[in-house]
C-alpha cells in the first residue's frame, strides 16, 4: 500500500499522468468547495455574531434543533417549495409547448428564437427592477393596460396571494426560455423516422409525442427539470428586488431567510445551519432526479 502511494507521486511514470492533468481541478474543488463547505458546518455549530470580538460558542447540533422549531424557517420553507413546485411546473410545461412549436419548420421560427432567449441573458436583479415598475400601483404598465380596457387596478406586490404569483410570473418569464432551449436542443435531435413510421400508422400528434418523441429526449428533459428545480430552490435574488420576502412573509423564500438572519439579525451561525439544511434538501432532490434520468435511459 505503501508503496501504491509513493507511486502515485513518481512523475516518471507515464501511467500517472492522467492523474497529473486532473490534479489542479482536484485542488481547485478542495479549495473553492469542499474547505467552504466542511467551514459551513463548522459554523453551523457555533453560536457565531458576525462581529470578531464578540465570543463564539459551541452548539452542537442545538442550531439545528432550535431550526425546525422555529416557524420563520417552517413558514420560508413552504413559500420555497411551494415557489419552486409551482414555477417550475409552469416553466417546464410552457417550454415544452414552445419547444415544439420553435422546432416546426418555418422561416419565422429563426427570427422569433433569439429574441425569446433575451431574459435568461438578463441579470435577475435587472429583471426584478423591470418588473418592479412594471407592477407598480400608480405607475406600473400592467395597471395602465388594465385601466385602458376598463378593468380596476391590481395591488400586484402589496397583497399576499398576487405577490406571491407575481414573483410566479417574474421567475416564469425569465427561465421559460431556458427550459425551451434545452428541449428544443433535444427534439431537434430526434430520429424523424420513427415519428414517420407512427404517422402512416394513423397515430395522432399528441400520441406520437407521448410513445415515440417524449421517451427519447426524456434524459434531456430530466435535465432541464434539474437545473431549474435546484435554481428555484434557492431563489433570492429577485425576491430581494422586488418583495423583501413581503407582504406578511407570503414571498419569504428559504434563500431570504439565510440573507437577513445572517446580517441583520447578526447570527451566521444559525444562517449557516440554513445553509446547511438547504443542500442537504438541494442534494437528495438532485440524486433523486438524477436516479430518474439514469432510469429513463437504461430503458
Amino acid at each position: 500500500m505503501i508503496t501504491k502511494f509513493i507511486n502515485l507521486f513518481n512523475i516518471g511514470r507515464v501511467a500517472n499522468y492522467p492523474l497529473y492533468m486532473v490534479l489542479p481541478a482536484v485542488i481547485v474543488l478542495l479549495l473553492l468547495t469542499i474547505y467552504p463547505f466542511i467551514y459551513l458546518i463548522y459554523v453551523s455549530l457555533h453560536i457565531w455574531p458576525i462581529s470578531p470580538t464578540l465570543p463564539r460558542i459551541f452548539l452542537g447540533f442545538g442550531q439545528f434543533t432550535y431550526l425546525f422549531s422555529d416557524p420563520m424557517f417552517m413558514e420560508s420553507m413552504q413559500v420555497t417549495i411551494n415557489l419552486m413546485i409551482i414555477g417550475v411546473t409552469i416553466q417546464i410545461s410552457l417550454g415544452t409547448l414552445l419547444a415544439i412549436l420553435l422546432s416546426t419548420k418555418s422561416k419565422f421560427t429563426n427570427y422569433f428564437t433569439l429574441p425569446f432567449m433575451i431574459p435568461v441573458f438578463i441579470s435577475p436583479v435587472v429583471v426584478g427592477l423591470i418588473w418592479k415598475f412594471m407592477f407598480n400601483y400608480d405607475l406600473g404598465i400592467l395597471n395602465y393596460l388594465l385601466n385602458v380596457i376598463g378593468l380596476e387596478s391590481v395591488n400586484w406586490l402589496g397583497t399576499t396571494r398576487t405577490a406571491f404569483w407575481s414573483v410566479v410570473i417574474i421567475d416564469t418569464w425569465q427561465w421559460t426560455p431556458f427550459t425551451t432551449l434545452i428541449i428544443k436542443a433535444g427534439l431537434d435531435s430526434v430520429d424523424p423516422t420513427p415519428q414517420e413510421a407512427a404517422t402512416v400508422d394513423g397515430a395522432t400528434r399528441v400520441q406520437i409525442f407521448r410513445y415515440v418523441t417524449f421517451p427519447t429526449i426524456a434524459p434531456i428533459f430530466t435535465v432541464a427539470l434539474l437545473f431549474r428545480t435546484l435554481d428555484a430552490f434557492k431563489a433570492f435574488d429577485i425576491i430581494y428586488i422586488v418583495t423583501r420576502g413581503g407582504p406578511g412573509g407570503s414571498t419569504y423564500v428559504l434563500g431570504y431567510n439565510i440573507w437577513k438572519t445572517a446580517f441583520y439579525q447578526n447570527q451566521l451561525g444559525l444562517a449557516a445551519a440554513m445553509s446547511v439544511v438547504m443542500i442537504i434538501i438541494a442534494t437528495i432532490l438532485a440524486f433523486i432526479l438524477v436516479r430518474i434520468m439514469k432510469g429513463l435511459m437504461e430503458r
